[in-house]
């Protein structure tokens, strides 16, 4: 069922999604201000023009927000240097660096990573996936499939 989105309910979405939302993005993007930078856009891009509906807005916007860090927009519509002071650069950082999932994303395209963490990350199926990224079903199927082959080949080679 479709609801208006209102500016109090960007503003709670805000403040409960931008720390898992920015840490996603951080592991596809794998820059800290580029990351910032579109989720910010997302963020702006939702006030203007929200989507249809209030489910999985999170999915929505880091899908926004990885097509905006693609661009390698970096315009600045609002400040966010009170979402900053919410997470430390160096602790996000630190926290991927212990992980070696940071290690085996970084070996795939930003495709396959953005898709992995949406699945893995964020918790969505592949129809969510496929919805938000304007593929087929199939498309994400076959596109995180390659990615776990590429992922366990690289653990394989490690070993």
């Amino acid at each position: 069922m479709a609801t208006t989105i209102t500016t109090e309910r960007w503003e709670q979405l805000y403040r409960q999604e931008f720390a898992r939302v920015y840490r996603a993005l951080l592991a596809v993007l794998r820059d800290p201000d580029r990351a910032l930078d579109a989720l910010q856009d997302a963020f702006v891009a939702g006030l203007r023009k929200p989507p249809a509906q209030d489910d999985d807005l999170a999915g929505w916007l880091f899908v926004v927000a990885v097509r905006s860090g693609r661009r390698g927009l970096r315009r600045s519509f609002l400040r966010l240097d009170h979402a900053r002071s919410l997470i430390s650069k160096d602790e996000i950082e630190a926290s991927l660096d212990r992980m070696e999932v940071g290690r085996l994303l970084d070996r795939l395209s930003e495709r396959q990573r953005a898709m992995v963490v949406a699945q893995f990350y964020l918790g969505l199926d592949h129809r969510e996936i496929a919805r938000h990224f304007g593929v087929k079903t199939g498309t994400v199927s076959a596109t995180l499939a390659q990615a776990k082959a590429r992922m366990r080949a690289e653990v394989r080679n490690v070993s």
